[in-house]
Order: C-alpha cells, then structure tokens, then sequence
C-alpha cells in the first residue's frame, strides 16, 4: 500500500500537464485524481492520520483556488503566501501525524563518508505537488524542444563542473564512484520528493516573483532576472548551512545554475532535472554526501 501511495503520487506530478477544459477553466483532472488516490493510500498504510491528511487535502484545494479563483489581488497575494508556509511547514516535517518510511539507516556508503540516511518523504513530495499544481498555468508555453534545449545547453554542464568541482575544491568530497543496492530508491526520492519541493519553491515561488518585483521597478530586465538568480541562491545557500559554509557555498553556486536553466526555459521541469543530474552525479560519481572530518 505504501509502495503505491508514492506510485500514484508520482503519477499526479507527471500528469500535471494534461488539462481537461471544463466550464470552470483548464483542470488536470487526472493529475487532481491521482493525487486523491495517493493522500487515500497513504493513509490507509498508516503513512498520513486523518487530521494531516485533511491538513494536506486543504493545500491542495487551496493550490487549486489560486490557479482557478479571480479574487482580489490583496485575497490571491494572501492565499499565495499561506501556500508557501504551508509548503515550508510541511516539507520540512513540522506536520504532525506523517510517517515517512524510513529506507537507509545512517549506511556508510565509502570508509571515509559520513553516514547517509535516507527517508521517503511522503509530506515533502506533496508539497513539491501543491506548488507544481498552483505554478503549472504560469509555465511559458511555445516549442518545448526549443525550451528544453535553450535551458539545458549549456547551463547544465556548466553547472555540474562548477557545483562538483567547487565541492572537490573545498574538499568536501573526493572521486568515489559507486552504484548502491538502493540506488533507484534514491532516484526517485531526490527527484520527486527533494528537487520537485525544492525548485518549485525557490524557482516558481521566489525567483520569478522577485524577478517580475524588480522589473517592475525599473531594473532592466537582463539585470532583475540575474539579480533574482542571485539572490535566491544566496538564499538556497543559507537553507542548507547545516552542511557547514562550504557546503552552503556549493549549493549557492549550484542554485546560480538551477535558477539560470529555469530563466532561459521558462519551464521548472528544466530546474528540475539540472538539480537532480548534479545530485546524481554527486551521489554516483563522488563521496556521498560527504567527507568525514579528520
């Protein structure tokens, strides 16, 4: 049962594209179902109480409000900003009554890393879902071959060489390659759970905003989109201070690359995947997550 709450989760995410006109607007309507059918799984496996699940319920109905609603422009900027602290209360586990299986006990994965620890986030996937579902209608539209191209050449290279090779520099890790029994478990929990959240939170929800805030006070708009890049990655860089600076300083400079393969796409999908393919070859190629001191 838990196994498909996290199937039909992924499904949702995935089918957010595919939108069913109705008198109301443009619905995902299978995206909207399989989402139910997963918060329904999850808690019948225990995953989620009937009180978090009515909590996460909410967030959804709230994400769909914001992208089908004509309120106030005063009404909709407050229901954007308690989707966030939502988002923000949930994905960081501050939601009582969620249960996240835990898959890797603090496993060794080289003699000289530090443990790793790896949990199914069921609550950090659903928020990464609330904030696709609310950003999805913002998302440029056109070629997307062209889009997907333009935001991954010759952004993602760029940024894996900088991000990889600043965490060899600092010393934080070192070559290691390696292919872990639990290695798909850890491809689709960073990718739909970690960088879903993560992105939609710091590309959709901040950069752009700030972006569009900046040029609407006159910044030239060359100058306010990397001026969003930069400060939302300083931003990223504080969120993941518990690593040590120098590990906050590899994230902000793998942040300048997420958020530039979003800003030349226009698309988060492309945020995404840049973040996952760095993730990925960090956990793959390199000490995971990182070097013991001493």
């Amino acid at each position: 049962m838990t196994l498909f709450a996290f199937i039909a989760l992924a499904l949702a995410m995935l089918t957010l594209g595919s939108r069913i006109r109705l008198p109301a607007g443009l619905l995902p309507l299978w995206s909207l179902g399989f989402a139910l059918l997963a918060l329904g799984l999850a808690w019948q496996a225990g995953l989620v109480s009937l009180s978090a699940a009515a909590v996460l319920l909410l967030q959804a109905a709230l994400a769909l409000w914001l992208i089908l609603g004509s309120a106030p422009r005063w009404l909709s900027g407050a229901g954007w900003m308690l989707l966030v602290l939502l988002a923000l209360a949930i994905a960081l586990h501050w939601l009582p009554g969620i249960q996240n299986p835990l898959l890797v006990d603090a496993q060794q994965l080289t003699p000289d890393a530090i443990p790793y620890t790896l949990y199914a986030n069921f609550d950090k996937g659903w928020a990464g879902f609330c904030l696709l579902l609310a950003l999805w209608p913002s998302q440029q539209q056109g070629d997307l071959w062209q889009r997907y191209q333009r935001g991954f050449w010759p952004v993602l290279p760029l940024t894996v060489i900088a991000a990889l090779g600043l965490a060899l520099g600092f010393g934080l890790v070192q070559p290691a390659p390696k292919l872990p029994e639990f290695w798909l478990s850890f491809i689709a929990c960073n990718l739909l759970l970690t960088c879903v959240a993560e992105e939609a939170l710091f590309r959709g929800l901040l950069q752009r905003p700030l972006r569009d805030a900046l040029s609407g006070r006159g910044v030239r708009e060359g100058a306010a989109a990397w001026l969003a890049i930069a400060l939302i990655s300083i931003l990223f860089g504080l969120a993941h201070l518990a690593g040590g600076w120098a590990y906050a300083c590899v994230a902000a400079v793998a942040s300048v690359g997420y958020g530039w393969a979003y800003q030349r796409s226009g698309r988060i999908e492309v945020a995404v995947l840049t973040h996952f393919a760095v993730n990925w070859l960090h956990f793959s190629l390199l000490t995971y997550p990182m070097l013991r001191e001493g």
